[in-house]
């Protein structure tokens, strides 16, 4: 009777079905994490303007005109800070006549 050696690892072509699968799993999950971030700072932009206009509309009604960056930036309307872009980095800017945020809506690259 023969006795059996016990082997030690993984043969070549084990190895290569793992290495192709996570290959596959990888050129499926990647694109999609950047596609879902974009989405995600374009939406989050979108709440910021939503949010400052909001603002705004606060300040006019509690001082009876509309304000500027500057005076938005108090306390009381933004307690942790007037909010920036986070597709540009950029602080947003008021349109002088209607008070509103100015900029582009979601989707609009």
């Amino acid at each position: 009777m023969k006795k059996r050696t016990r082997r030690n690892g993984f043969s070549l072509l084990e190895l290569l079905a793992v290495v192709v699968i996570l290959g596959i799993i990888a050129l499926v999950v990647i694109p999609r994490i950047n596609f879902s971030a974009a989405t995600a700072r374009e939406n989050s932009c979108f709440q910021n303007k939503a949010e400052i206009n909001s603002a705004v509309e606060r300040y006019f009604f509690d001082n009876g005109a509309l304000p500027t960056v500057v005076q938005l930036d108090d306390p009381d309307y933004f307690p942790d800070g007037l909010p920036v872009c986070p597709e540009t980095g950029a602080a947003y800017a008021l349109d002088g006549v209607t008070g509103r945020v100015t900029g582009h809506t979601p989707g609009s690259h």
